[in-house]
């Protein structure tokens, strides 16, 4: 049976901490308001660690780790250092480091995170709260997958928010004239990745590790050697995307990537973002973030007479159901076997 204590703090006010002693498990405790609130916790840990040592789980540090001790182990897994994503979860998960690293994991139930979801609301909006969310989640499951946890401490489910529909936001041919001058304004490097961006539709990831040997001017090609679906693809450079590239090898710092800083150092996504804020702010660009050059990439090719398929090569979508988004701007228009068909309903027709 739990041990309820009652306890007077600093300031008068009333605590009660629960005790939870099963062995072989170390003693824990947590304080509470209430003693209901107490007991049921207190009910819940028992219950749980009884189901541990009857499943052969009897470890002793496992009442005692913690979600920054969980967290740092998945981040020092090599496996986890060689995703493609790996800054944005270290970024993510440093979040909850901060703000419940001192948890034990045995305590993070539905509530718990629950409360920490309305937390990330904040300021920020659902989909943004999902990657956080999300990472933390990758984490929990590959401590399972390790042992690390045991297998029962299922991640719960219904946690992630709705999003609202995916947005096409793409330059108009004023915006793009402001942002390519702006851009040049700025550097010549901020220039080439802008221009780069939309004239391939690469991912800021992919553009960041994209090096020079994977650049092939004469032929027009790229190759994306680490996309974000680890897969590798091949991308075409439009003409006027030569020049340019040819002026920024000459230009900068030599280096092994094509996008550079001032020591010849791949640049990171901080560096990108600061000069990106101020790039769009010169060419007064209202809602429109880097990822939109993207599609803006893919909405021109939709507009000239691309197909989904085409431009899902394009982009390096796995799924055609990423392409969806841009369905509305290629239906009703032919595609490529239309003339046939109409030539052949031409001479079997009887009007």
């Amino acid at each position: 049976m739990p041990t309820i204590q009652k306890r007077q703090n600093r300031g008068g006010s009333i605590s009660f901490v629960a005790w939870i002693r099963i062995k072989p498990f170390k003693p824990i405790s947590k304080a509470f308001a209430s003693r209901p609130e107490a007991k049921e916790w207190a009910e819940d840990q028992e219950r749980q660690l009884r189901e541990h040592r009857q499943r052969g789980e009897p470890t002793g540090d496992l009442t005692q780790l913690t979600l920054a001790e969980l967290i740092q182990d998945y981040l020092d897994d090599p496996e986890t250092r060689k995703l493609t994503s790996y800054d944005d979860y270290h970024r993510l998960l440093c979040w909850w480091k901060d703000n419940h690293g001192t948890a034990r994991v045995l305590e993070l139930g539905p509530r718990t995170l629950r409360k920490a979801r309305a937390a990330l609301l904040s300021g920020r909006k659902p989909a943004t709260v999902n990657r956080y969310l999300g990472a933390l989640r990758s984490c929990w499951n590959w401590g399972r997958a390790t042992e690390t946890i045991p297998l029962r401490l299922v991640w719960p489910p219904r946690l992630m928010l709705q999003e609202p529909r995916g947005r096409v936001r793409f330059l108009s041919d004023d915006e793009m004239d402001r942002l390519l001058k702006a851009a040049h304004a700025y550097s010549m490097s901020a220039y080439v990745a802008i221009l780069f961006s939309i004239a391939t539709g690469v991912r800021m990831s992919e553009l960041r590790r994209c090096r020079w040997a994977d650049v092939e001017l004469e032929k027009q090609q790229v190759r994306i050697l680490l996309a974000k679906n680890g897969e590798a693809r091949g991308g075409y450079l439009p003409a006027t995307l030569i020049p340019a590239l040819r002026a920024l090898k000459r230009s900068q710092v030599v280096g092994l990537h094509v996008i550079v800083d001032d020591d010849g150092q791949p640049v990171s996504k901080e560096w990108i973002s600061y000069r990106w804020k101020i790039i769009r702010r010169n060419a007064r660009l209202q809602d429109f973030r880097w990822h939109d050059l993207r599609h803006s990439c893919a909405s021109f090719l939709a507009q000239n007479g691309s197909n989904l398929l085409e431009i899902g090569s394009v982009l390096g979508h796995r799924s055609p159901a990423s392409t969806k988004r841009y369905a509305h701007l290629v239906e009703q228009k032919p595609v490529t076997g239309h003339p046939k068909l109409d030539e052949k309903l031409r001479v079997y027709s009887r009007h």
